[in-house]
């Protein structure tokens, strides 16, 4: 089974009729015109292209090329989209993103870096007075030494994003072709090659796009170590040094990662004789071995700092998050709602009733293009359960770990972390697509309309709160 025509009708009319209730019902509040028309254009141009290359690309030779190249054009697309965006309607942000806020830190930070390899000053000190946590180190040095090399222009760490964006669209691709099968790694890559909500934050200096490499990257490692004919303790002590260099990118991952890997490698069997011996031996290899390597690259006094400084980093996010978005989750009812659904949310926000939703409501195709879809990751996820698939537990486990400790932490519906999980997810969602049975339409229909009532419970949730009703 492939995306089929149908499959589009259907998801554009679900996206048009959601628009089009809230325009009747709220026409006071309608988003600006070109904002509506961007976001509907991109919602027919990906659904028109899922069903365009999940046909012609299903045999295509030269696959890993096209992909890789074509994902470069659709990224490049996404900047230029941005861009245009931003001149419209928030120009004194350019030349960054609608109410950037993180970029220019990161953008800050990073010029900061490049001054101090200039000078010969310590980058770990220069960063200290200006972050307030290690966490966000990690990126800020990365585009420090890009600046250094090819001047201090976020145009810079955009390219830098296609770039290592694209090889992760490769490194997906490569991952599900070792578990699952050519059609569903082929259509994983075309997904991802394609995903609004992975080329928006692609288009901006901010360091998700590449953590998505490193995860993913991750992923492909300990999926060689697993299947490959022969142990290798390379690809071990690759793995272990992207583990240990997450935790100056975000904390939390850092433990998930490990914690994930470990139950990949106890849990799956494969044909290598003694693989559960060779398991238990792996196991404490990784754990001692992210050991040394946090020691050895200076990391381990610093590690208990970064982990005590992150025991309040979600709260603060969604303090933040809420004020930014005027929510009061003392009073939300919505927000066990959220909990309950955190792998299917965030929700678009398309109603325009105050200045701080600009930058909210501009990317309402990104959520509206996701929730239509995440029927097919639910039955995907359903899939491997009921026939056993190991080979997918670290792929599974991490997404769900990961969207599970929003969730806890009360931001699962902040689309920007979110994004972490997405790769994986479109693992399921290929999955999903590609299984067949008789009433599976029927069932997308039902979770549609589910989801349909939940946006709108959701935009008049936001007019509530703030007394607008």
């Amino acid at each position: 089974m492939i995306w089929t025509k149908a499959y589009s009708a259907i998801s554009i009319a679900f996206a048009v009729l959601v628009l089009a209730l809230h325009l009747v019902l709220f026409p006071e509040y309608t988003m600006p015109l070109l904002i509506l028309l961007g976001g509907i254009g991109v919602i027919f141009t990906f659904f028109i292209l899922l069903s365009y290359y999940s046909k012609t690309w299903l045999y295509q030779p030269s696959f890993t090329i096209r992909l890789f190249a074509h994902s470069i054009f659709y990224r490049v697309l996404g900047v230029v989209f941005l861009y245009v965006l931003t001149m419209f309607f928030d120009a004194e942000s350019l030349p960054f993103e609608i109410s950037a806020i993180d970029s220019v830190n990161y953008h800050t930070s990073g010029k900061l870096v490049a001054e101090a390899i200039e000078k010969g000053d310590g980058i770990f000190k220069t960063l200290s007075l200006f972050w307030k946590g290690e966490s966000d180190y990690g990126f800020s040095i990365v585009i420090g030494f890009l600046y250094y090399v090819f001047g201090s222009y976020p145009l810079v760490i955009k390219l830098f994003n296609v770039l290592i964006g694209s090889f992760a669209v490769v490194r997906i691709y490569q991952v599900v072709r070792y578990i699952y099968d050519e059609k569903r790694a082929r259509l994983t890559g075309i997904l991802m090659m394609i995903m609004p909500p992975i080329l928006w934050f692609g288009a901006m200096v901010l360091k998700e796009t590449l953590v998505i490499f490193i995860i993913i990257n991750i992923a492909y490692l300990l999926t060689k170590l697993i299947y490959d004919a022969k142990f290798s303790l390379v690809l071990l002590g690759l793995i272990v040094f992207q583990i240990a260099i997450t935790l100056y990118f975000r904390t939390v991952l850092a433990p998930l990662l490990l914690i994930c890997i470990l139950l990949q490698i106890v849990f799956l069997k494969t044909k290598k004789k003694h693989y559960r011996l060779l398991s238990i031996f792996v196991s404490i290899l990784l754990v001692y071995g992210s050991y040394i390597v946090i020691d050895q690259l200076g990391m381990k006094e610093s590690v208990d700092s970064i982990i005590e400084a992150s025991q309040n980093q979600f709260e603060n996010e969604l303090v933040h998050a809420a004020e930014s978005r005027g929510i009061s989750y003392t009073q939300a009812i919505i927000a066990p709602l959220l909990i309950a659904g955190a792998i299917v949310t965030p929700f678009p926000s398309l109603l325009d009733f105050e200045e701080a939703q600009l930058g909210i409501f501009a990317h309402f195709q990104n959520e509206l293009i996701r929730n239509s879809l995440y029927f097919f990751v639910f039955l995907g996820l359903f899939r491997i359960i009921r026939e056993r698939k190991k080979g997918v537990i670290f792929l599974s486990s991490f997404a769900i770990g990961y969207i599970l400790i929003l969730a806890i932490s009360g931001i699962s519906f902040q689309d920007r972390f979110q994004i972490l999980a997405l790769p994986f997810l479109l693992v399921f969602m290929a999955d999903g697509i590609s299984a067949s049975y008789p009433k599976k339409t029927k069932h997308w229909m039902i979770y549609l309309c589910f989801i349909f009532l939940a946006i709108l419970m959701w935009n008049l949730f936001k007019l509530s709160n703030r007394g607008l009703l």
